[in-house]
């Protein structure tokens, strides 16, 4: 199981890497929002941070292993601050409220990730044995989890308008296609957060623990394909979700 672990956060991080530079680069010409938004999100978070933060507890010597998991902590802020943004920008644009709660969120979360280097920096690899770092660390997973079930619900609440609209004549069966997808990413996000959250309160350390790094990996691996069909979708599948008269609506 170790060793499936392995290959699936290795494989998350090689497509995290791919799906993010795609979009950065397909969304600077246009200085398309949602793209480079979301580029920089997948490049920085599960591109670099989560790898750099699970691959620390392998050096052996402490003050480097300190300084990785520190820029991994970053790049995991930076990344989901960005994806909170993406939510506040895409899906709630006209109200000034969520561009307030991401930002309250983005410092929670940073504070909690300072307050986990800093226990990282006092005993090294048993961090956990702080409470204040178990506390921290239980907060920043219960804002992860916020952001993406943010993500689901827009996702999910955008697709049903979609279908709504295509009753009238005016569904769009891409366009809804990409709000399920995004709904479907969001919630496994979820699930993927709520092991983690399961092997943390058992005890264990949700960077090194199996269970945790194949769901989270796993799901990982997963979304990125998804993020692929929402943003880059390869002409084959588009001509699929118009093969009919309301296309994906229909079958969703």
């Amino acid at each position: 199981m170790q060793q499936l672990a392995l290959i699936c956060v290795s494989a998350y991080t090689l497509m995290s890497l791919f799906v993010g530079a795609r979009l950065i680069r397909r969304g600077l010409p246009t200085r398309a929002a949602p793209e480079l938004l979301m580029g920089v999100a997948y490049f920085s978070a599960p591109g670099l941070g989560y790898p750099m933060v699970v691959g620390s507890s392998l050096i052996g010597d402490r003050l480097v292993s300190t300084a990785v998991f520190a820029l991994g902590e970053c790049g995991i802020v930076l990344g989901v601050s960005v994806f909170f943004f993406f939510n506040a920008v895409v899906f709630r644009a006209a109200s000034p409220y969520s561009r307030a709660f991401a930002s309250a969120c983005s410092v929670v979360f940073s504070l909690c990730a300072l307050e986990i280097v800093r226990g990282h920096n006092a005993v090294g690899r048993d961090l956990l044995g702080l409470a204040p770092v178990r506390t921290a660390m239980m907060i920043l997973l219960a804002v992860i989890g916020l952001a993406y079930a943010w993500t689901a619900y827009e996702g999910y609440r955008h697709h049903r308008l979609m279908r709504k609209r295509a009753r009238v004549g005016l569904g769009d069966p891409v366009v809804a296609n990409r709000f399920l997808l995004w709904g479907t990413a969001g919630s496994l996000q979820v699930f993927a957060n709520l092991v983690s959250a399961h092997a943390l309160s058992s005890g264990a350390d949700m960077m090194t623990d199996q269970g945790s790094m194949l769901a989270t990996a796993g799901v990982g691996v997963v979304n990125s394909v998804l993020l692929v069909l929402i943003f880059m979708p390869p002409a084959r599948y588009v001509r699929w979700l118009q093969r009919g008269p309301s296309g994906a609506l229909a079958a969703a």
